[in-house]
């Protein structure tokens, strides 16, 4: 240990020496207390042991005591292994020392000359000088605009808020799609199952957007029960089979039609979706579409 006399609250070294018989073995090498630390000491901290050339265990632990008078120094103890027969497990102990802690002030409990009592807070005041400059503040914004109404300089009009963007109008989008379809030639390219995919998700997409129906999570079945009456009148049933069972044929049977065919079922799909913008459009109209 550094010193046996200390001020409460001063930092304590204690200084470990550990020497073993060269049979024995450390289990751990960080010293811990053996017993519960008493009120007013604390653990700083603790060092692991480092090994010396000559065998010796060295390290160190700092403490602080926050109690006057002799105070006792914990005892720290280490795990070890002997190879002697009996004895499998033991423990070496730090010495039983003491530290005498001197207190921080004389005895007597003296004044404290240097801290002064506390001044109360005028919070009246304070509330009175912040209305007054938060008055002051506003008179002077009056001021300035009196002034530049009077000069004749016209206040700069506030910026209108920019105009939200344009709603894209579900039928165009699905054109659009349908004709980029169209140039990428998938049939040619010997992809024509994503052709066919490709066009129905354009038509379910269309059916989300324009009317509200979760096309993309229904069969072809549930599908056609979930539309509004106004799109499967006047022939739109049938035109209805015609594209989506067309292209269930293609996803679930492993159907390969044609170049040709999937042109044709292109121009069945941008018929359909032409049919159900009209019948969205003018609801009360019937038509009647003859399929040859």
């Amino acid at each position: 240990m550094d010193s046996g006399r200390v001020t409460v609250g001063d930092p304590v070294t204690l200084h470990f020496r550990v020497r073993l018989d060269e049979r024995d073995l450390l289990f751990d090498s960080l010293p811990k207390p053996v017993d519960s630390l008493l009120d007013g000491v604390r653990i700083v901290s603790v060092e692991k042991l480092v090994r010396q050339p000559n065998r010796d265990f060295l390290g160190t632990a700092t403490l602080a005591f926050y109690r006057s008078g002799p105070q006792p120094v914990p005892v720290f103890g280490l795990p070890f292994m002997r190879a002697v027969k009996g004895i499998s497990r033991g423990t070496v102990l730090s010495d039983t020392l003491s530290v005498d802690v001197v207190p921080v002030l004389a005895a007597g409990n003296p004044s404290l000359r240097d801290i002064r009592e506390l001044t109360p807070v005028p919070w009246p005041r304070l509330l009175l000088g912040a209305l007054a400059a938060g008055v002051l503040v506003l008179l002077l914004v009056l001021l300035r605009r009196r002034a530049r109404k009077a000069s004749g300089i016209a206040e700069p009009a506030p910026e209108p808020e920019p105009a939200p963007p344009p709603v894209p109008d579900p039928y165009e989008t699905a054109l659009a799609r349908l004709g980029a379809i169209e140039l990428e030639e998938w049939p040619a390219r010997g992809e024509v199952d994503r052709h066919y995919e490709l066009v129905a998700d354009t038509l379910r997409d269309y059916l989300e957007d324009a009317e509200r129906v979760p096309a993309r999570e229904r069969t072809t079945s549930e599908l056609f029960w979930s539309l509004p009456p106004r799109l499967l009148e006047g022939g739109l049933r049938q035109r209805y089979a015609l594209v989506f069972e067309e292209a269930d044929l293609v996803k679930f049977a492993r159907r390969r039609p044609e170049e040709p065919a999937a042109a044709t079922f292109l121009i069945d799909a941008r018929t359909l979706l032409t049919r159900w913008r009209a019948a969205t459009r003018a609801p009360a109209a019937e038509t009647v579409d003859a399929l040859g």
